[in-house]
């Protein structure tokens, strides 16, 4: 199984680099490459914004960053879907199987819903989005082929992209699809 990380991201409103953020003493890349590697996914390609981002990634998660294929984003902070183009374009991912996106700012993402996604990617489906209360994109299950065609970076949002897709939603309720996107979400979760 093959999972492309997106962690290029500015994290402007966290006021420091999210994917190096820490809960229990570990950086959030760490926390998403374990469960990754702990459900399976051997092929992994992290999405980083450069090459300074990529060093202090790679020094957050010691050893694990042998488990890792590290890109650098072709725009980097040009947003999610630039990068995602870069990274299925990237000769690390097998555009004949299925590719599970992750994005690095989800650490209480439970590993069973990635088998939850497999399982309901069927033959006609190009892709497979967890449903918890709104979409979940940045945790769908895709095929690449599909993706790549129905990707512009002047299209607006990737959940209203995906439209054009055959897609379909799975309930992840209970999943752990809540994101961090300010040190409030931080605090507030790692304390629960």
């Amino acid at each position: 199984m093959q999972a492309l990380v997106l962690a290029g991201g500015r994290s402007s409103r966290m006021g420091r680099d999210k994917s190096l953020m820490q809960i229990d003493g570990k950086s959030l890349i760490r926390i998403t490459l374990e469960r990754l590697i702990d459900s399976g996914h051997s092929v992994i390609l992290v999405m980083a914004s450069d090459e300074a981002q990529e060093f202090r990634q790679k020094s957050s998660v010691g050893e694990l960053a042998k488990a890792a294929v590290w890109r650098r984003d072709d725009k980097p902070h040009s947003g999610m879907i630039e990068a995602l183009l870069t990274g299925i374009r990237d000769g690390a991912i097998d555009a004949t199987k299925p590719l599970q996106i992750s994005s690095v700012d989800s650490p209480w993402l439970q590993s069973k819903l990635y088998s939850k996604l497999r399982m309901s990617m069927g033959k006609n489906i190009d892709i497979v989005v967890p449903y918890c209360k709104t979409p979940h994109p940045l945790h769908s299950l895709v095929r690449v082929d599909p993706l790549n065609e129905a990707l512009n970076p002047g299209n607006g949002p990737l959940k209203n992209q995906i439209k054009a897709m055959r897609w379909k939603a799975v309930d992840c309720t209970g999943q752990g699809l809540q994101n961090v996107n300010s040190p409030s979400d931080l605090r507030m979760n790692s304390d629960s």
